[in-house]
């Protein structure tokens, strides 16, 4: 069986630039939503699942709905956890064990108010979030705090507005920034840590929210659930971080699907653009298309020339549709609740992008293909 050659198709894709152009573009925006819905989804789910500590468990109040910000245990759960269980990782000769305060509250910056979110740790939380890094300054003493990377993202000013040496207000206080933190993959960096024990005054609480406890092996787990179950004077719940955060992010999930259902809608859109286009450059072509078919290119000839002249629009369009979703996307963050994410524009979102394009230029290529692979050849010669 003939096939028409290789050169056909490319030289079709420049004898109507506009219609080349039009038709490009349905599969670059196509490619870069998808680049960026894939990036959406892929960020939620793996910062949130990230910021679990490794083999770690997180031990809050069982009147708290799993929920950190509403549950207010004992501060002295830290210390009790320490006495009373065997099998709690040491680092350096310090137990893993981090008392924390997680709350929301108003940050004051040069007189406007924003929704941030706070966390009272000790120098012990460095030792049990051992994804965090501290890149600028130092460690906050009185006074002071020290900033994820996404803090300003979160709140919506400019970077310099929460830069090392810039004071914020809070819990009517003010504060000194002294350091930038980052957490690579997590929802950490959109936070502010402070002193565990001077926002506990300045927050008027006898209480902190969690205590995380990194353990030397998974047994330890049921060690930390009987803890929890036998100091009922305590009212405490142990679980694992990963399956706190593993819930967290099943929470979301209905934003996933409305993220994944929007990318359908427009990818929809893309494909019946481009079918209407690829059918009316078939139709302007009739009268060549039977030409060929007279000269004894059968149709499957056919049918391959349109598809590879529609796939190479469809590459077309993806290398230019990641490439912008890249520019665009890669190194941005989203606001959830209060937290905040980075965009994970990674291999697999930009091979998504490119694959999809491909499968919608295919796709809305093969009605054309089909008519004119079945075109009557009589007929099509007859096209004026």
């Amino acid at each position: 069986m003939r096939f028409l050659p290789l050169d056909y198709p490319l030289k079709n894709v420049g004898r109507r630039p506009g219609r080349a152009l039009i038709t490009a573009a349905c599969s670059a925006l196509a490619a870069a939503l998808i680049v960026g819905t894939v990036s959406f989804v892929r960020g939620m789910a793996e910062s949130l699942e990230r910021s679990a500590p490794p083999r770690a468990a997180i031990l809050m109040s069982s009147a708290s709905m799993k929920d950190m910000v509403r549950s207010a245990i004992s501060p002295a759960v830290a210390d009790l956890v320490v006495a009373d269980v065997e099998g709690i990782l040491e680092i350096d000769g310090r137990p893993a064990v981090s008392s924390e305060i997680h709350m929301a509250s108003r940050i004051a910056i040069d007189g406007d108010l924003y929704e941030g979110f706070l966390r009272g740790v000790t120098e012990s939380a460095f030792v049990v979030h051992d994804r965090v890094t501290l890149i600028e300054g130092k460690i906050p003493g009185p006074g002071e705090v020290i900033v994820g990377r996404l803090v300003a993202d979160r709140l919506g000013v400019e970077p310099a507005a929460v830069a090392i040496g810039r004071k914020i207000r809070y819990e009517d206080a003010d504060h000194l920034i002294v350091g930038r933190f980052a957490a690579p993959g997590t929802t950490i960096e959109s936070e502010i840590w402070a002193p565990l024990v001077e926002l506990m005054g300045e927050a008027r609480r006898e209480d902190i929210s969690a205590v995380f406890v990194r353990v030397e092996s998974d047994e330890v787990f049921d060690d930390l659930d009987l803890f929890s179950d036998r100091r009922l004077d305590l009212e405490l719940v142990s679980m694992p971080a990963a399956a706190y955060y593993s819930e967290l992010a099943a929470y979301f999930q209905p934003l996933r699907l409305i993220a994944w259902m929007m990318a359908f809608m427009v990818g929809l859109a893309a494909l019946f653009g481009g079918a209407n286009i690829m059918n009316a450059a078939v139709q302007d072509r009739f009268r060549e298309l039977a030409a060929l078919r007279a000269l004894g290119y059968g149709g499957p000839a056919i049918l391959q020339a349109i598809v590879t002249e529609a796939l190479l629009y469809g590459a077309i369009g993806g290398i230019v549709g990641t490439t912008l979703a890249r520019l665009l996307v890669a190194g941005g963050s989203v606001s959830l609740a209060m937290q905040s994410f980075a965009l994970q524009v990674d291999a697999i979102a930009v091979i998504a992008g490119f694959a999809g394009s491909l499968v919608l230029a295919l796709v809305g290529s093969l009605p054309a293909a089909l008519r004119a692979a079945r075109m009557n050849v009589a007929v099509g010669l007859k096209e004026s």
